[in-house]
């Protein structure tokens, strides 16, 4: 993709488009970015501390990204993200930090804001609710945090076909969809943090998991027995 060039670290102060920067910038002082048409896949390197880590964004349509993607600079010319518009919502591909202790505190603003989101839909349900699973799972390139909303009457039927109470505390066995918030944006605030990307997601996750139990349960109308059960998959 010709028109993809690369992004470089250091740049006058501003908001600039893809368009803003030439063709022929060191590669070594840039994020460049690599676009697989065939599976929309964009792959693309970013500066953590004095190295280099590996980004890797699926379903990623071409226009949008090069129509869209916009490169902000502080006052200093440092970098400080990379953003698109991808699919109606705007996407974070790159976060500059300026220490470890600046992640923690943006990791966790950006934590208890995708739980909030989250919270509202789980507020949506009228149904008497006798599960709320929260799912989370972590690989090097792909992460993912979602809740589950069993209800009372799905529950029953679970309890019905399999004669197993234990089939009741396992979210795959419920119908409901995942509930979401921005897992895209979550993959990039923690791989572009210091210190190991999965130690970063275990921090806002148990960050979201918490900020989840003490605002949502009272919110939901819920059985006797029900459980809040927070599991990692595989």
């Amino acid at each position: 993709m010709s028109e993809l060039h690369s992004i470089p670290l250091i740049y006058k102060a501003g908001a600039y488009s893809l368009a803003s920067f030439s063709r022929d910038i060191d590669d070594d002082d840039a994020v460049s970015f690599d676009y697989d048409g065939q599976y929309q896949m964009l792959t693309y390197d970013i500066p953590v501390g004095k190295d280099w880590r590996g980004m890797t964004l699926y379903n990623v349509p071409e226009d949008d990204l090069i129509r869209t993607l916009r490169a902000v600079y502080g006052k200093d010319g440092a970098l400080q993200n990379i953003t698109a518009i991808l699919g109606g919502h705007e996407t974070l591909l790159y976060i500059r930090y300026e220490n470890e202790e600046h992640a923690r505190q943006e990791i966790r603003r950006f934590a208890i804001q995708n739980a909030d989101a989250i919270i509202e839909q789980i507020r949506q349900c009228t149904d008497v609710v006798a599960r709320l699973f929260i799912e989370y799972y972590c690989d090097s390139d792909n992460m993912d945090y979602h809740a589950v909303i069993g209800t009372a009457d799905q529950m029953e039927a679970i309890r019905q076909k399999y004669r197993d109470e234990d089939s009741c505390d396992c979210a795959g066995n419920y119908p409901s969809e995942n509930i979401e918030g921005d897992n895209r944006m979550l993959i990039t605030m923690v791989r572009c943090a210091p210190g190991h990307p999965g130690e970063n997601f275990r921090y806002a996750e148990e960050i979201m998991s918490k900020y989840i139990e003490e605002h949502a349960l009272s919110a939901i109308n819920r059985t006797a027995d029900f459980k809040y059960i927070c599991a990692e998959y595989d």
